[in-house]
């Protein structure tokens, strides 16, 4: 049976047949049960997963989502740890993280193989030494590869996905597919990856050559807008709203009074209004609760209903924050 959770697609049953103790058996890679997301996970927020997996190959990575997927086990994907808000209940089910055997950059021409993993710092730096452009933006972003394709990451009017050639996925019943340029689609913060329960393992970008002074100078840019306007040290996981068309969130949520509002542990930044911090000792619900006044008071001035760019995992009780993940299915 196939559920929607959160916006996820998970294959799951009504009791799963997999006891992950034996994932220690089966694959080469890390297994920790009973362990903590929230040190991977940028608000540093969440509870325990009930096992915690790091494949050390595709292959291994393969053979794990075929005894997931088998057994009706529940699975999802973390990356980087940014855009995403941890339940702090945790999850019942198999949270999985590509590590260091996921990272690498192989360059040849205009075209950058790249393992999901891999930081976009060093994306950014590895084209910038080689006389490549387009990744510019990447500058300030946190996060891996893998995470800024399936979400199509981006600054202004530059987005990742025009720059994508070819993707590698694995798929939930294990096998490798390699995807074509035109087998990919994206959409503003999105794409055909989100939701479809593939796991990105490798993506290859078409760059162009561009003097390294004028890509230099790009990426100055953009590292000056986000050291004056976004928070660098409080944990925070990104924006947590998508701008409306014609408009921005951070303008909405400052309009309304909101910079500096908070609730327990979670601040909206007085820098940017549309970050929400982790100041120490927040909960997921924290934050989940700022979104929800943002939202309300947004809509009762404005009648905009802002749209939650951050992506709720783990076992979060539905009912209770539907009305702000409003995007989301379940």
């Amino acid at each position: 049976m196939v559920v929607k959770r959160l916006g996820f697609e998970v294959l799951t049953l009504e009791r799963t047949e997999v006891d992950f103790r034996e994932l220690k058996n089966l694959i080469k890679g890390k297994v920790e049960l009973n362990h903590p997301v929230a040190p991977y996970t940028t608000y540093h927020l969440g509870g325990k997963a009930s096992a915690f997996v790091e494949p050390q190959s595709t292959e291994d990575l393969g053979e794990l989502l075929r005894c997931l997927t088998h057994g009706g086990a529940p699975y999802l994907m973390l990356g980087g740890g940014s855009n995403v808000l941890f339940a702090d209940e945790g999850y019942q089910g198999v949270v999985i993280r590509l590590g260091r055997s996921f990272q690498g950059i192989h360059i040849e021409g205009d075209r950058v193989k790249i393992k999901a993993a891999t930081p976009l710092v060093k994306v950014l730096n590895k084209s910038r030494d080689a006389g490549l452009g387009g990744v510019e933006f990447f500058a300030g972003i946190p996060g891996t590869l893998g995470g800024a394709v399936v979400g199509n990451a981006g600054a202004k009017k530059a987005w990742i996905g025009p720059t994508v050639d070819e993707l590698t996925i694995v798929t939930p019943r294990g096998e490798v597919k390699r995807l074509k340029k035109s087998e990919y689609s994206y959409g503003y913060r999105q794409s055909s990856l989100k939701m479809s329960g593939n796991v990105l393992v490798e993506a290859v970008l078409k760059l162009k050559k561009e003097p390294k002074s004028d890509i230099e100078k790009k990426v100055k840019e953009y590292f000056k807008v986000r050291r004056g306007k976004q928070p660098r040290i409080e944990k925070n996981a990104g924006s947590v709203f998508k701008n409306p068309e014609g408009n921005f969130a951070g303008r909405l949520t400052e309009s309304v009074g909101l910079k500096g509002f908070k609730v327990g542990g979670a601040r909206v930044s007085e820098i940017h209004a549309n970050f929400i911090i982790n100041e120490g000792g927040a909960t997921a619900h924290d934050v989940v609760a700022v979104m929800r006044e943002i939202q309300k008071r947004v809509n009762q001035e404005y009648q905009i209903r802002l749209e939650p760019e951050i992506i709720p995992l783990g076992d979060w009780d539905w009912n209770e924050i539907k009305d702000v993940f409003w995007n989301f299915k379940k």
